[in-house]
């Protein structure tokens, strides 16, 4: 599957091909590309949609994702 990143500040936006998704995985890829100083994120993700956000440690919104097959 692969993983369609966008982070808010900057505009940063990138794909990774993952084998497995859970919070580790999506942690790393953002922490790695998405210019994200604090570990301290959050994910949402609703399978219906495909699609989630990611929320920094005040609550706030500071990308999203979405999953293809």
């Amino acid at each position: 599957m692969v993983v369609n990143f966008n982070i808010l500040k900057g505009n940063v936006s990138w794909n990774a091909t993952v084998h497995q998704l859970n919070s580790d995985i999506l942690l790393r890829h953002v922490l790695m590309k998405g210019n994200v100083a604090n570990v301290n994120i959050e994910f949402s993700y609703c399978e219906k949609t495909c699609e989630g956000d990611i929320i920094n440690e005040k609550n706030q919104l500071i990308g999203n994702f979405s999953i293809t097959h």
